[in-house]
C-alpha cells in the first residue's frame, strides 16, 4: 500500500521538496553554482538565527565538517526518491 503525502514526516516532505526544487532548477538549466550559493546562504541562515549546527564552533565548521552527515543525507533522497517512483509521481 503506497503512503500519501500526508503521512510523510515533516523532514520527509522538506526534503522532497528541496529535491524537487534543485532537480527542476537543473531541468531549466539554473547555474548550479547559484544553486550552491542559495543553499549555502540558507544553511548560514539556518546557522545564524535557528541553532542549527550549534555542536560546531562556527559556520565554516558546521557546512565542511567530515561527518556533515552525507550518509544520512543521501539516505534522505533515496527514501523519498523512492516513495515518489513508488507512488508514481515521477513523469
Amino acid at each position: 500500500m503506497s503512503e500519501s503525502n500526508s503521512d510523510l514526516s515533516a523532514e520527509e516532505k522538506f526534503v522532497g521538496i528541496v529535491n524537487a526544487a534543485m532537480a527542476k532548477g537543473v531541468q531549466n538549466g539554473v547555474d548550479p553554482d547559484l544553486m550552491a550559493r542559495v543553499c549555502l546562504n540558507t544553511a548560514r541562515e539556518l546557522y545564524d538565527y535557528y541553532g542549527a549546527g550549534e555542536e560546531h564552533t562556527n559556520y565554516l565548521a558546521f557546512v565542511t565538517d567530515a561527518q556533515f552527515e552525507q550518509a544520512e543525507i543521501e539516505e534522505w533522497l533515496d527514501h523519498v526518491e523512492a516513495r515518489e517512483w513508488r507512488d508514481g509521481k515521477r513523469n
